[in-house]
């Protein structure tokens, strides 16, 4: 057995531990969860995926969520914004995920020693654990439930241009491997990204040195990886793998055979050459966008999680138009229709439109959320800063103190991004309540759009 085989197989052994350590309590209706962490969550894919797989999987159980991600944060630093940005949400549950930024760049430049690497690493442990602590503590104190992922991973086995800090994603696994304490110390639960990733990002390595799950520079995930980092979390909290599945036979008149997610209230009618029905599904199937597609060739998220299923038995021989509310979805078999056709991923469905509907009010909340956070950020990682304090009322010396930040950065690589979410700041400070109000707006507007409607279904035979 050659050592890449066996590396393979010991993390998937680990994998399946993992899973097996027990489900992660799924979010209720009126709840309050909190997503809190770095760029990963400050960008929110990931999470933004969660939400709106619950608001098509549970349309009767609305719950609010908060983004509480900023860009370059780390535990330690997070504890300074621990009282204002977080705990003001009021949040029922509290889902954690840090460690890139703990596991700072510096420790792993060509220019450091062996010894200097390790110091540095000691230290960064150390800080983290200690950070972690407190956080959680705080949290705990305040009545919130904590869910705490171990964190996403650095790739630093692509065979890509972006420099290599090899060894960063070492000391990650150090900092997941310490969730677990920190976990059964504070009977919080977990969910882990760093171990599947890790499997999934070799997997897929081993075909195309050059490939990875995450992005250009080794840290952020693009809306793929998002998507694969919301299948795990979802299937640690044991999701439910069906949409809807209706089971009928056509035979002497028709009759209902099984259903999930549905009702079928007046049953069939079975007529020459069709079969109609009017079906209320409880659920919508979750659109995965073209820019996410990708990860359905990594995971099985259709299959584990977006099952939504018509199988007819004993249908006569031949081929068969499916209309819902008179639209024409598509012509199938009926060998294939006995079997079961999969509906979930079908744009021309009602019930695909309606989905599409909520993602567009979802987009629109995360628009206002988007800004919302980097108003957070300024503030927090510049403003605060600043070596004398700030009426953040004056609007002139809050762009100078800016101004000023941003020429003392201005050699520095994260000088562009800086300057982009500074004007973003300026542009949008003054409209900051009016932002809260259109998040609140769209969250709201997510679970009236997304409520069950009856379907009527019809197959006719075409030969």
């Amino acid at each position: 057995m050659s050592q890449s085989t066996l590396s393979l197989k010991l993390l998937l052994l680990i994998f399946t531990y993992t899973l097996l350590q027990g489900a992660v309590p799924s979010f209720k209706a009126r709840q309050r969860v909190a997503f809190i962490g770095d760029s990963i969550s400050h960008a929110g894919h990931f999470h933004a995926d969660i939400y709106l797989f619950y608001a098509t999987r549970f349309p009767s159980n609305p719950f609010q969520v908060y983004n509480r991600g900023i860009a370059g944060d780390s535990a330690g630093r997070l504890i300074l914004r621990l009282d204002e940005d977080i705990k003001s949400t009021r949040a029922t549950i509290a889902v954690v995920m840090l460690g890139m930024n703990d596991a700072y760049n510096d420790i792993f430049s060509d220019g450091k020693s062996l010894s200097e690497k390790l110091s540095g690493k000691s230290i960064a442990f150390k800080n983290y654990t200690k950070s972690m602590e407190k956080i959680v503590f705080e949290l705990k104190q305040k009545g919130t439930e904590v869910i705490l992922i171990k964190p996403s991973i650095y790739d630093q086995t692509a065979q890509i241009e972006k420099a290599n800090l090899y060894g960063k994603n070492d000391l990650l696994g150090k900092f997941s491997n310490y969730i677990d304490v920190l976990a059964t110390n504070n009977k919080a639960y977990v969910v882990d990204f760093h171990t599947p990733m890790t499997v999934l990002n070799y997997s897929i390595q081993v075909h195309d040195p050059r490939s990875t799950l995450i992005g250009k520079d080794r840290v952020h995930p693009g809306l793929p990886g998002h998507l694969v980092m919301a299948y795990y979390f979802l299937k640690a909290q044991n999701m439910p793998q069906y949409v809807s599945a209706i089971h009928l036979d056509a035979k002497d008149g028709g009759r209902i055979l099984n259903l999930i997610n549905c009702e079928i209230p007046a049953g069939l009618v079975n007529e020459d050459n069709s079969l109609s029905f009017t079906a209320t599904e409880a659920t919508l199937p979750f659109p995965v966008g073209s820019a996410q597609s990708k990860a359905l060739d990594w995971v099985p998220f259709q299959h584990e999680l977006n099952r939504q299923v018509l199988a007819v038995d004993n249908l006569a021989e031949g081929l068969y138009t499916l209309f819902i509310d008179g639209v024409q979805v598509g012509q199938y078999r009926s060998s294939d229709l006995k079997n079961g056709i999969e509906l979930s991923s079908n744009q021309a469905t009602p019930q695909y439109q309606q989905a599409l509907q909520v993602k567009a009010a979802h987009n629109k909340q995360l628009s206002a959320t988007g800004k919302l956070r980097t108003l957070a950020m300024v503030r927090h990682s510049i403003l605060r800063k600043t070596p004398v304090s700030i009426d953040e009322s004056d609007t002139d010396k809050v762009a100078t103190a800016l101004f000023n930040y941003l020429e003392s950065i201005k050699q520095q690589p994260w000088f562009n991004y800086f300057k982009q979410q500074v004007d973003i700041y300026l542009e949008n400070i003054a409209h900051k309540e009016a932002y809260k109000q259109e998040e609140a707006h769209w969250m709201r507007e997510i679970w009236r759009i997304n409520q069950p409607k009856p379907h009527e279904w019809r197959l006719e035979k075409v030969d």
